[in-house]
């Protein structure tokens, strides 16, 4: 969620700079740049939906592992 929130306004200025800057000075001229608040939230939660799935697996596997399982695992690490 903290990379999600992060990533989406850097992502915005970074599309503006190149639009503003990039697209001007190589090619002469710019895009209209315009940002659709309702596609951002789908794209947040369908992010979302699919970190949730992606760690669901690893999460349960690890649930179900005896305590004991995962000292013995760790104990020989130096």
């Amino acid at each position: 969620a903290l990379t999600l929130v992060l990533a989406l306004p850097l992502g915005i200025a970074l599309a503006w700079c190149l639009d503003t800057v990039i697209n001007v000075q190589a090619f002469g001229w710019r895009l209209p740049l315009r940002v659709f608040p309702l596609q951002l939230l789908q794209l947040m939660g369908l992010a979302l939906l699919a970190t949730l799935l992606a760690s669901a697996w690893p999460l349960y596997s690890l649930y179900r592992t005896q305590p004991a399982d995962l000292l013995r695992t760790f104990a020989h690490e130096d």
